[in-house]
């Protein structure tokens, strides 16, 4: 109503009415993250699919998948592997294909490490498991943390 008592004509009012806002707001979405200790991914595959489209994820981190997890993907996912210290360990962490995953090479076992873009403002998952028997050494992680962390998994 300012605009109509500030003296503009009538034909300059619906021009500014009409003139479409360019400031956008933004539409805040969450940003579900399953974490699932598999115990062998060869068993548990269709388990794991339907857990991550039931809870409507967009990132699965996977912990003690086995030497079967590349055996089956995810639908519509990338996943990304870091081999374990005996043959039922292992991380998976899965991105949606809607967001833009970037993997970061490290040689900690079972560690996986992946930046996700696509989002408000950019994230590193970092997937760990660490069975009871391996030393827990946080020392290797320490170049790899950033502001933006998602820690992740079975320690």
């Amino acid at each position: 109503m300012s605009e109509w008592f500030s003296g503009n004509t009538i034909n300059g009012i619906l021009n500014l009415w009409e003139t479409p806002n360019n400031h956008s707001k933004c539409q805040q979405n969450p940003l579900n993250i399953l974490n699932y200790h598999v115990q062998e991914w060869g068993t548990r595959a269709l388990e794991v699919v339907e857990l991550m489209f039931n809870s409507d994820s967009s990132i699965g981190i996977f912990t003690e998948v086995g030497e079967l997890w590349k055996d089956f993907t995810i639908p519509h996912f990338k996943s990304f592997y870091q081999k374990g210290t005996n043959s039922k360990g292992g991380v998976v962490v899965a991105v949606g294909k809607h967001l833009k995953a970037t993997h970061i090479d490290t040689n900690i076992e079972n560690t996986v490490i992946v930046d996700i873009e696509g989002l408000t403002e950019q994230i590193r998952i970092i997937g760990i498991y660490w069975p009871q028997c391996q030393l827990r050494n946080l020392e290797g992680l320490t170049s790899f943390i950033t502001e933006k962390n998602y820690p992740s998994g079975r320690l």
